[in-house]
């Protein structure tokens, strides 16, 4: 088993590349077949709507996934084994100047940023009176972050290496607050922009949230910052709290309409 973590620990960066590539192709695939069935069920291009039967497979999934991570660090699984190796791989392989490239790509998450960045957002929507958005806006980001801190406070898991590494870190580590918050603030920008960009442009805004929210959270990773179960944590209790903003707001806009 140990050898798997310095595989992966020997082969860091260009492993991101590759999942960073299969994200895009994923979101890319996604997207066309969203797009294409709606074209042909109504012939509007209203691939963006999420229907209901939809987001309850999604949030059952979700839940499932975060909630057997989260028992796997509980219990002390080999998962939690398969973690440590990893993170001290990573550290006893990864050249120092790589260390610092990643560790200044890594703060594109950071809670304060990403706080400032989505108040500036819900401002904007609340001048405009989009509460619509405005609602569901603030209520995933809310949610989202509380709920990680609850996590963080009842799991308890300490931070690799007690935070050892170019960035200094504070609070647990399960699940990855980086991740959880990227998936969420990126993804509903991206659905906000596809709501108000035309539809030639929208391929683009979904590449570039699906690059960020990879980045950002396999970041944590090589820096050593978090476990690899805490970013796929992050990911998903991340990834629920989207599904929710989106279903919400699609009710309010439909409830809009009528």
């Amino acid at each position: 088993m140990d050898a798997l973590p310095l595989w992966i620990s020997q082969h860091a960066l260009a492993l991101w590349a590759v999942v960073l590539i299969l994200a895009l192709l994923v979101g890319d695939f996604s997207w066309r077949r969203a797009r294409r069935r709606r074209l042909a069920a109504t012939g509007k291009d209203g691939y963006l709507a999420l229907r209901p039967g939809t987001a309850v497979i999604l949030l059952a999934l979700l839940a499932a996934l975060f909630l057997l991570l989260a028992w796997a660090v509980w219990a002390q699984t080999a998962l939690v084994r398969f973690d440590a190796t990893l993170a001290q791989d990573l550290h006893d392989q990864l050249p120092q100047g790589v260390q610092q490239v990643v560790a200044f790509v890594t703060h594109a998450g950071d809670p304060w940023l990403i706080a400032l960045a989505a108040g500036v957002v819900a401002l904007v929507l609340a001048l405009r009176r989009r509460w619509r958005l405005f609602v569901p806006w603030c209520i995933a980001l809310a949610g989202t972050a509380g709920s990680g801190h609850v996590v963080k406070h009842f799991v308890q898991r300490q931070r690799p290496f007690d935070g050892h590494g170019l960035i200094a870190e504070t609070g647990f580590s399960f699940p990855s607050g980086h991740a959880a918050g990227s998936m969420v603030f990126f993804g509903l920008l991206a659905y906000l922009l596809l709501r108000r960009l035309p539809p030639q442009r929208h391929r683009d805004v979904i590449a570039a949230a699906v690059a960020l929210v990879t980045i950002i959270g396999l970041s944590r990773v090589i820096m050593q910052a978090h476990y690899l179960s805490d970013v796929l944590a992050g990911y998903a209790l991340g990834a629920c709290w989207l599904v929710l903003g989106i279903v919400l707001a699609e009710l309010l806009r439909r409830y809009q309409a009528r």
